[in-house]
């Protein structure tokens, strides 16, 4: 992805909209955050995770043409998931807050954020040299052999002495 500043982006949107929110991108990794329930470089649990990744399936079972947001209702505070398939934007909302007058902003938002980022594409692998790896594992493992070997005789004698 490119270098956006999700946590000025984070700050911006607090001051905003009032609300905590959090970005990740399509992956869960959090991206940005102010919610300490999904804090930076945490990953979106996997159940959230599987739902965002089959609201196709769930609208289509449902006669939607897509799903762009759920909410989850917490003791506390509402929690909003707005997704397309760039980014996730999650908003930490008070249970007084009008979710029909709150969603349709952050829908428009995360269009226009989605826009300005592109996905890094791997041009070319490179190819690793596994023979390598192995044989330092291989000349590590002689040496912590020859390690314990050398102070065997010690340990031997001072088994014997303690006795």
């Amino acid at each position: 992805m490119n270098q956006n500043n999700y946590d000025e982006i984070i700050s911006q949107l607090k001051s905003e909209l009032n609300s905590d929110c959090a970005i990740a991108n399509r992956y869960g990794i959090i991206l940005g955050s102010n919610i300490k329930e999904f804090s930076k470089g945490w990953v979106i649990p996997h159940k959230i995770l599987s739902f965002l990744s089959n609201a196709e399936d769930i609208a289509g079972e449902l006669g939607l043409n897509q799903i762009n947001s759920f909410a989850i209702e917490a003791q506390d505070y509402n929690f909003l998931f707005t997704f397309n398939d760039r980014l996730i934007l999650i908003s930490k909302l008070n249970l007084d807050v009008n979710l029909a007058k709150f969603m349709p902003s952050l829908s428009v938002f995360l269009k226009k954020l989605s826009k300005n980022v592109i996905e890094g594409e791997i041009a070319e692998f490179s190819v690793f040299d596994f023979s390598k790896e192995i044989q330092k594992i291989h000349d590590s493992l002689e040496k912590e052999k020859m390690k314990e070997e050398k102070y065997a005789i010690i340990k031997d004698l001072v088994k014997k002495i303690s006795k």
